[in-house]
């Protein structure tokens, strides 16, 4: 075993790590957190009607919730087609919803339609996707940087944590977001577009890592990538077009609820965390939101030196800070929420190219790993 152990390369032993620590931690949600029932992954709130393919099973349900994206997604897993009524229903926004069609889809496929096997797909999903990210990043840092170890920071992220936990749809973009970022620096146009363009049916944020991409290929003269890159946004266009026609604006589209005059949010989230009378809350809260601003800045500062190897890290991070900046109170209120939507500033930290600043950047993620262990230890 010492032998075996010994002889596989680094991406290979992290993957492995990974695998350990993402079993252990599933394994500790689902018999103590959520008492061997897997809908607990799900966060199902007891306002919203459940949909019509979970009324007959036993259901984890939080009551006086109206529950979180992942009762969204598994009701729209339970049925992609929306052949019941009774799905759009359980939707709270069913517009806003189904435009992020692939991880349901995924679940609703490898779990071949059957409701009680599909929940324990998707958590699947998840899993795994921590494990290729590892994967993937290690390999990018090995080519890259030479610190392939470093890969294994990527299990200090608390978005990680929280969306296993949640069983939402970002660990699935973030896994296509670096694939593409890996693919697109070792010159496999193909690869990158496909990448990128299953992460926006995933996910509309991933909209503006194309258009990093496609912005990063004009600049760098990547003409073969450009090419590839100018169809890669269509199946998103032509997917919200559908969704659009069929649900006939059922819903809100989440921009006005999430997004509006810059900097209005980030004030009344400071102003909330000064206001608010639960201490051990708030310091929990301004930790992590000031984490994600120092991780958001610090890509700027230790990688301003070395832009010719990171131009799309950069550009990412501006439109990902321009975001930020317009993020409505709705989003920042609470750390369920923006370390969701913001987990990508970490891999773009992470997968930097740079020999220097190792230091700094581990000393930023331990930080981070600190937050994903009160996550953990103190989810209910």
């Amino acid at each position: 075993m010492k032998q075996f152990w010994l002889k596989q390369p680094v991406e290979i032993k992290n993957a492995i790590l990974a695998v350990a620590l993402v079993t252990a931690v599933v394994l500790y949600l689902y018999f103590f957190k959520f008492e061997g029932n897997i809908t607990g992954f799900f966060r199902i709130g007891s306002i919203l009607p459940l949909s019509p393919f979970l009324q007959h099973q036993d259901i984890f349900i939080y009551q006086g919730e109206l529950g979180y994206d992942g009762q969204m997604f598994l009701s729209l897993a339970l049925d992609p087609f929306l052949q019941e009524s009774g799905t759009i229903d359980a939707l709270d926004h069913p517009q806003y919803r189904y435009r992020r069609i692939l991880y349901p889809l995924l679940g609703y496929i490898f779990g071949f339609g059957n409701s009680q096997l599909i929940p324990y797909i998707m958590v699947g999903i998840n899993c795994l996707s921590i494990v290729l990210i590892v994967f993937v990043s290690s390999l990018y840092l090995k080519k890259y940087s030479g610190i392939t170890w470093q890969g294994l920071l990527v299990l200090c992220i608390p978005g990680v944590w929280i969306i296993l936990s949640l069983s939402t749809a970002g660990l699935l973009s973030s896994l296509l977001l670096v694939t593409a970022l890996y693919c697109y620096r070792n010159n496999q146009p193909l690869a990158t577009a496909l990448s990128i363009a299953a992460a926006c049916l995933n996910r509309e944020i991933m909209l503006l890592m194309w258009l990093s991409l496609l912005l990063t290929s004009i600049w760098e003269r990547k003409w073969s990538q450009l090419r590839h890159l100018l169809w890669a946004w269509l199946p998103a266009a032509i997917w919200n077009i559908y969704v659009v026609y069929r649900l006939q604006f059922q819903g809100t589209s989440g921009v006005s609820e999430n997004f509006g005059y810059p900097l209005v949010g980030i004030f009344n989230k400071l102003a909330f965390l000064v206001t608010d009378g639960s201490p051990a809350k708030n310091i929990f809260e301004a930790y992590s939101f000031s984490f994600l601003l120092v991780i958001c800045v610090s890509i700027f500062l230790i990688y301003r030196e070395r832009y010719q190897n990171n131009k799309v890290i950069i550009i990412a991070t501006i439109f990902y800070g321009m975001l930020l900046l317009m993020s409505s109170f709705n989003i920042l209120n609470y750390y369920l929420n923006y370390s969701r939507v913001y987990i990508n500033l970490y891999f773009l930290l992470l997968l930097a190219a740079t020999y220097r600043h190792v230091l700094g950047k581990t000393i930023l993620f331990i930080g981070a790993g600190l937050a994903s262990i009160t996550f953990l230890l103190a989810h209910s």
